[in-house]
């Protein structure tokens, strides 16, 4: 075997072994959501039963066997059933724990979707505007207004925790959607004006030029050629916008006691400390259907936003 075929068979089984621990915990959770409180106790990456009784009822219903099986259902209750009947019960309790989740966790995830979707639209919109005019358009203190904008990014989230509560009670905001809206896009806005003015630098003039000599004006330029020409940092934007205002903890807990408004972050807190901690296949059901939305999310948004990346998105 050739020396460099060697190195590069050594060098893809060092990245699938961390590839395999990076993905252990990821496992660990999907095996221990299809199973009881005793079997996790007993052994933490045992083979769940009730899939163990689904693959065996689903054999013998291919096979034609008729013989009982003995499975456990929904209820935790022992049964002895047919084949087909065994399935059915073997199924309703692998599924338990997402049920539970679901019926819990549903609100919670509509929350965070209108929220995610509201501050990232007017994360983009205001922090391109603000980027569109301090690039193509020179005034007295633009520079100085583009400088102090960015600067804010210095300043740490917790330092501002304290006078962004006090500003968001004094508003009247507390325990409703627009307590996260607003302090989001307000503090999204900073890095999406960045981003966008750093690939508005980069646009020809000549474009805005001819656009103006056919009699096009401000918000002819912005709509038919800053846009169009911005899709690919549009993509960055929104993704991380997204993953921030879904991921984030701290915030909505704070200012949303309101079981109503709960997101998914904060709602995941309140199962833990409520029903959900006493069933942990409840827990782990809810930790991967919260995860779904930032797992399509990445498949579908993956190329766009190295696309984003590559056209220039990060350039100082």
């Amino acid at each position: 075997m050739k020396r460099g075929l060697r190195h590069e068979l050594a060098l893809h089984g060092f990245v699938l072994v961390f590839a395999a621990l990076a993905l252990l915990p990821f496992v660990f959770v999907v095996n221990n959501s299809f199973r009881t409180n005793n079997e996790i106790f007993h052994s933490f990456f045992g083979v769940p039963r009730a899939l163990k009784d689904m693959a065996l009822a689903a054999k013998r219903v291919t096979t034609g066997s008729d013989e009982a099986l003995t499975v456990v259902d929904g209820d935790d209750e022992v049964r002895t059933a047919p084949p087909r009947e065994a399935f059915g019960y073997a199924s309703d309790r692998a599924f338990k724990g997402f049920r539970l989740a679901w019926d819990v966790l549903r609100g919670y995830m509509l929350n965070s979707f209108f929220v995610s979707l509201v501050t990232a639209v007017g994360v983009v919109l205001l922090g391109s505007i603000s980027a569109y005019v301090l690039s193509r358009y020179r005034f007295p203190g633009s520079r100085f207004i583009f400088i102090y904008v960015i600067s804010t990014m210095m300043f740490p989230g917790v330092l501002t925790l304290v006078p962004l509560f006090l500003l968001i009670k004094a508003m009247g905001l507390l325990n409703s959607h627009w307590a996260l809206i607003l302090p989001y896009v307000a503090g999204g806005q900073v890095f999406a004006t960045f981003v966008f003015k750093s690939f508005f630098d980069g646009l020809p003039e000549e474009l805005f030029e001819a656009a103006r000599i056919d009699g096009a004006g401000h918000v002819r330029l912005y709509v038919s050629i800053v846009l169009p020409l911005t899709k690919p940092v549009l993509a960055v934007v929104l993704i991380m916008n997204i993953l921030s205002s879904w991921n984030n903890f701290l915030w909505p807990f704070i200012v949303n006691t309101d079981e109503n408004y709960h997101v998914v972050a904060s709602g995941l807190f309140v199962m833990a400390n409520t029903f959900g901690g006493a069933n942990y296949s409840t827990m782990f059901a809810a930790y991967i259907l919260s995860s779904i939305p930032l797992l399509l999310l990445f498949i579908y948004a993956t190329r766009p936003f190295i696309e984003g990346v590559a056209s220039g998105a990060f350039k100082a």
